[in-house]
């Protein structure tokens, strides 16, 4: 009691304890989709003072790391793409922030979390690499650019290598004139050029070459073998993600395409037959009208009216012509882009690919770095839950609905449910499982006490 009191009155003391404290091994926690929360202390697991933080801290006390710091990292937590890159940049310059002197930083990362983590080691080149990485059910992505960005980052390539050449002997066959300081534009225009072309020649061939330069900053950031994947084959959400692209349901029969193909030949038929109508009738017309005002009614009127006989030929034309089309190959085209279509929505909403990638996969290690460590949890009762955990947890739920006395417990509280039900799932019950605990805290005090790999 007395030292702690004179250490606290000591300035020296102080400065030395704080010391320890900056040098002390860092542990960055990074929560998954849905689960970030408005402070770095609570109850969840990622945050500081949780029941698995503590009993992590106690663990790697048994095994010579007495004392860790533990810094969480927050972010929006959506299902988004463009979410997670963006948690990336911040994630990668924490990262950055933490190592600069020279500390030993691991991550430990749940979910989707994982790929912030994925995506904000390859961020940057490093000289300091991690101490340690762990994943936890994450479900890493696969991706590849979509169309457009892929376009444009293709135009940016051909547009350095198409006018910085040009740039370059403008510049250099314009030199004398500038030297002489009588017309320094000519040279100062060019080279103004140049240097927006080379951005975009870079920014273009970084954009194409992406997966190839993030394998070579991974390796720089991680040793392979440094990085330990966790996962349970019972997982949900990692068999849902893998099942999503794997699964090729048929949602557009050809038949229905083809009745779809009927009904717009019908409609066409209609706005053909108007629009021809329109066009010709004053051809039509002419004589008609010529005859009424000359009260010409005989025979010649009726003959003139035979135009209309125009009218269901054209209908059948272009419905005939549209039935036809349908039938060759219209069917199985609109039913094969439906089908394409809306998987790809599905895919899109469960992967959140809302950015220039396509999410194309998923992988059980990280497509970066194929030498990770992965430990398979195959335990059928993981943190407490087990096969029936979520029929369980759902009939709950549902009986306290029942119940006259329940008060604010109703299906339309989406969070209220997402808690009930999320709880009850293996893909949350990582944290909560004594051997996990054990293994994560093994992996941390053999590479805090090996250091990280120079």
């Amino acid at each position: 009691m007395s030292d702690g009191a004179a250490g606290a009155s000591d300035p020296e003391g102080t400065d030395a304890t704080a010391a320890h404290a900056d040098t002390a091994p860092l542990v960055i926690t990074v929560h998954g989709t849905f689960a970030t929360a408005s402070s770095d202390d609570g109850e969840q697991w990622w945050q500081r003072g949780s029941g698995f933080m503590s009993a992590l801290t106690e663990r790697l006390a048994s095994k010579g790391i007495p004392e860790i710091a533990v810094q969480p990292f927050r972010w929006t937590g959506l299902n988004s793409d463009h979410a997670r890159l963006r948690a990336a940049k911040v994630l990668a310059g924490t990262i950055a922030a933490a190592k600069r002197n020279g500390r030993p930083v691991a991550v430990l990362a749940h979910s989707h979390g994982g790929n912030v983590l994925m995506e904000a080691l390859v961020q940057r080149r490093t000289r300091r690499p991690l101490a340690a990485a762990l994943t936890l059910g994450t479900p890493f992505f696969t991706r590849r650019l979509k169309p457009l960005p892929m376009l444009i980052a293709a135009f940016k390539v051909l547009l350095g290598i198409a006018v910085a050449p040009a740039m370059l002997m403008y510049a250099w066959l314009a030199l004398p004139t500038a030297l002489d300081g009588s017309r320094i534009e000519l040279i100062v225009l060019p080279l103004l050029v140049l240097a927006a072309v080379m951005w975009a020649f870079a920014s273009g061939a970084r954009a194409l070459l992406r997966q190839r330069g993030a394998k070579i900053r991974a390796r720089m950031a991680i040793a392979p073998e440094r990085w330990l994947v966790i996962q349970s084959p019972r997982d949900e959400a990692m068999r849902l993600l893998e099942q999503a692209v794997a699964i090729k349901p048929i949602y557009v029969t050809r038949s229905s395409a083809h009745g779809q193909w009927i009904r717009f030949g019908t409609l066409a038929g209609v706005v053909g037959t108007i629009a021809f109508l329109y066009f010709t009738m004053p051809y039509f017309l002419a004589p008609i009208i010529e005859k009424f005002g000359k009260r010409d009614f005989g025979p010649g009127i009726v003959a003139d009216f035979t135009f209309l006989l125009m009218v269901p030929v054209v209908f059948a034309l272009i419905y005939g012509a549209i039935r036809l089309f349908s039938w060759i190959c219209g069917a199985r085209l609109l039913s094969a882009l439906l089908n394409a279509s809306i998987h790809g929505g599905i895919v899109g909403a469960a992967y959140g690919g809302d950015d220039a990638y396509a999410l194309t996969g998923v992988s059980r290690i990280p497509p970066y770095l194929p030498g990770a460590m992965e430990q398979r949890v195959a335990a059928a009762n993981l943190g407490g839950i087990d096969d029936s955990a979520i029929i369980d947890a759902a009939r709950d739920f549902y009986a306290g609905i029942l119940e006259e006395d329940a008060t604010g417990l109703s299906f339309t509280d989406p969070d209220l449910l997402w808690k009930r039900m999320s709880d009850a799932l293996y893909h949350n019950a990582y944290m909560r499982d004594g051997d996990i605990v054990e293994v994560i805290a093994a992996h941390l005090a053999e590479h805090f006490r090996n250091g990280p790999v120079k």
